[in-house]
């Protein structure tokens, strides 16, 4: 229910304070809006888990989050109205970011249903805990990162947004961060099992990383 305010509430922000009528009014910023809401409707699912010992090593990232989220709320649609350079508005590259965006969310929607409730905000070992290799985990160790970062790169690809691009780019970062943090728990607490997965498959990107 938290997020499913926080989503309303931050539409309403993008709206008066970020674009305004200007941003809702062309076909690109509708589409944005609508694939906001989406994305923080698949979030809500999203259980906050029980904090560890390898949770408290992420408070970089949650503080970081605290400047990361408002920015992005913000600055991305104001940009899109206010200026039409350097980024081509409304084109072919806007249409492929919100393309990403829409990938980004099933991809993050189909890896959060393979986990169910283990898929948690806060970084552990989760009661009734198991290794999942089914769906998405099949060909990848972590595609629900992978689905955020293609979500945050659509955002500033979609809206032409130069500080939208940088905030994707810092997403990178921090998910790699998080991502470090979580390989080193899971190969700690699941040990060969564990292993053993992370030799036939990758970590974000099939065949590649």
């Amino acid at each position: 229910a938290g997020r499913i305010l926080f989503a309303l509430v931050s539409s309403v922000i993008i709206v008066i304070v970020g674009g305004g009528l200007t941003f809702i009014t062309r076909p690109v910023g509708s589409a944005y809006l609508f694939l906001w809401i989406t994305y923080w409707a698949v979030q809500a699912s999203r259980q906050r888990g029980q904090p560890s010992e390898y949770d408290r090593r992420q408070r970089l990232v949650y503080l970081a989050g605290i400047v990361y989220v408002p920015t992005l709320i913000i600055i991305p649609p104001w940009e899109y109205v206010t200026f039409s350079e350097p980024i081509p508005r409304d084109g072919p590259l806007a249409w492929f970011g919100l393309a990403l965006f829409a990938l980004g969310i099933i991809l993050l929607a189909f890896a959060m249903k393979a986990l169910g409730g283990l898929y948690t905000s806060h970084l552990g070992i989760q009661p009734m805990y198991h290794l999942v290799t089914n769906g998405p985990y099949r060909f990848v160790r972590h595609p629900g990162y992978l689905g955020e970062i293609m979500s945050m790169s659509g955002v500033g690809i979609s809206l032409g947004s130069i500080v939208g691009i940088g905030l994707a780019i810092i997403s990178v970062f921090l998910v790699l961060k998080r991502l470090q943090h979580e390989e080193e728990m899971l190969m700690t607490e699941l040990g060969n099992e564990y292993q053993n997965y992370a030799k036939r498959t990758k970590r974000l990107i099939p065949f590649i990383y």
